[in-house]
């Protein structure tokens, strides 16, 4: 139950498979807002510090809508049949 914010739902009653994706989009949240803290305190000479934070935060969003694009993809399936 710990890890249930990786897990994609359930399938047939039994926890789904850790999702790769959304793994990979936490550790990319964390890691930029560890890039955001660190070019604020450490460099605030530029806003060019504040690149990998967005690079990171841009990957995540990605991966995340690529996770919910499977479940919109599976609403539109079961409505069209």
């Amino acid at each position: 139950m710990i890890l249930s914010m990786f897990r994609e739902g359930e399938i047939e009653g039994k926890a789904a498979p850790v999702s790769m994706r959304r793994v990979l989009a936490f550790l990319l949240v964390v890691a930029a807002i560890g890039l955001f803290i660190g070019g604020f305190f450490i460099t605030k000479e530029s806003w060019y510090v504040f690149l990998p934070g967005i690079v990171c935060l841009a990957g995540s969003l990605l991966l995340l809508f690529f996770t919910t694009w499977n479940d919109v993809a599976e609403v539109i399936n079961a409505a069209k049949k």
